[in-house]
């Protein structure tokens, strides 16, 4: 049976908590990916994505929709042009989300493997939690990623042979 451990990125790109979003995302664009997991001490503290970016924004607009005075300020609610007040809205959203950190959207409880585990568990994992990645561990320090490209790879390149319980691709992609 194929583990994990022969299909993983072994040394993956990761990102510090600490990390401002907006240097996040610069490295979101130079890297071209879209998602990184996050460690503090070599230990794995969560995973971060730009879905997870998206969400936190979507927060911070609905938090401005209902509590206008913060985010406004009272001139800005005293004004009779909308228009203006949605820009002043939206820009303050904007520096909300520029003072935040991964941690402070990163998702905490993170779903992980055991790098010895097979990649049918791996699979399945997947999609159970509809992951596109999946960070690889021994005990909390990680070791490796695998992400839905890695597998789609693996399954390509023959790495799951006939002999293999997990090859058939049905198996492993539902």
């Amino acid at each position: 049976m194929l583990n994990v451990e022969r299909i993983m990125q072994s040394d993956p790109k990761t990102v510090s908590p600490d990390m401002s979003l907006v240097n996040l995302e610069q490295l979101f664009l130079s890297a071209k990916f879209t998602g990184f997991p996050v460690v503090k001490e070599n230990r794995l503290v969560g995973v971060i994505s730009r879905s997870d970016i998206i969400r936190s924004l979507v927060t911070e607009r609905s938090r401005a929709e209902q509590l206008s005075d913060f985010y406004c300020g009272a001139q800005v609610l005293s004004t009779d042009d909308p228009v203006q007040s949605l820009e002043a809205t939206a820009a303050q959203v904007g520096v909300r989300l520029a003072e935040q950190s991964v941690e402070d959207v990163m998702v905490h409880n993170v779903v992980s493997i055991e790098s010895s585990e097979s990649v049918q568990n791996l699979a399945k994992l997947m999609l159970d939690g509809h992951l596109h990645r999946v960070p690889v561990v021994n005990g909390d320090k990680l070791v490796g990623l695998v992400t839905t490209m890695d597998l789609a790879r693996a399954i390509s390149e023959g790495h799951l042979t006939e002999s293999d319980e997990s090859a058939d691709p049905q198996i492993l992609l539902g």
